[in-house]
């Protein structure tokens, strides 16, 4: 075999093995239902009859009921803040999980006071393993706090312009924001307790604000009363339980299986299936050509 052959053979087997790997290996991005790893959502995925949504556009036009687990990593457009309001306002339930993402957009366009601070929330007496975990036992008994004694919060914020009726759960006295990120409490900085679960009814729906999406990937979804928290979400459902992922930030795997994805379904066609044959006509008469201009 002529070595520019074996080259060419031995560069495209290596890449079918490449795209085989990627195809079949799990996703590996944050927060999504198909990825089994400790950053994903998996295991509450299989937990509770939830539907994974790739686009706001795919809700119902009626939220009667329905539950939408909202994590908003990327922005938003305008049409999507709308579909939001329409969501809330029909009777649906808008779980809005955030700590550095775009929560501020929806709740700025739902015209709620309420912010997520974006700042880091740490406590360096009542935690879990470390101060960025902090355990949060100040629950308000609500049908979505139901039953949870304690929670613990993995790199969380808090929320700020909540008044005290619609706050469910508060951090501990101890617990601070690190506006300067020195891992001290500075006098300068605010101190708890500070707000971290809030409800807001809002038209014929509720908003319900979490300071830490955390919450619902596989290594804390179990940890304490997470899991009853989770729980409680999900019982409030009386319609079908959406997770966004819409919103999520992609892995460079993710990329590439979508890449791959949008390549299948582009041959899948009419036009890739004809391109391929094409391709596999020249492949095959290739030899025959070399052999007559050598003659």
């Amino acid at each position: 075999m002529k070595p520019a052959r074996f080259i060419i053979i031995f560069s495209v087997i290596v890449l079918a093995l490449l795209t085989a790997a990627v195809w079949y290996y799990p996703v590996n991005a944050d927060f999504r239902t198909d990825n089994p790893y400790w950053n994903g959502s998996k295991d509450m995925n299989a937990c509770y009859p939830a539907v994974p949504l790739p686009s706001l556009a795919d809700l119902p036009p009626s939220a009667d009921g329905n539950t939408l687990i909202l994590i908003p990593y990327l922005d938003f457009t305008a049409g999507e803040l709308d579909i939001l309001s329409r969501f809330v306002a029909t009777g649906g339930n808008l779980v809005l999980a955030d700590d550095y993402g775009f929560g501020n957009r929806i709740v700025e366009h739902l015209e709620l006071d309420v912010r997520f601070s974006g700042e880091d929330l740490l406590d360096p007496l009542f935690h879990y393993k470390n101060q960025r975990l902090p355990r949060v036992t100040h629950l308000t008994p609500r049908s979505v706090t139901r039953d949870t004694e304690s929670l613990i919060l993995n790199h969380a914020t808090c929320l700020t312009n909540v008044d005290t009726g619609d706050a469910l759960a508060l951090s501990s006295s101890a617990s601070y924001l690190d506006l300067n990120g020195n891992e001290k409490r500075d006098d300068n900085e605010p101190a708890g307790p500070l707000p971290v679960i809030a409800r807001f009814a809002l038209g014929k729906g509720q908003v319900i604000l979490v300071s830490d999406p955390s919450l619902f990937i596989n290594s804390m979804d179990t940890i304490e009363s997470n899991s009853i928290f989770i729980d409680n979400i999900a019982s409030i459902t009386t319609g079908e339980l959406y997770l966004d992922q819409s919103h999520l930030p992609p892995s460079n795997l993710t990329q590439s299986k979508n890449r791959l994805t949008s390549l299948h379904e582009g041959l899948s066609g009419p036009l890739g299936t004809v391109s391929l044959l094409a391709i596999a006509v020249i492949l095959t008469l290739m030899p025959v050509w070399r052999q007559r201009k050598y003659e």
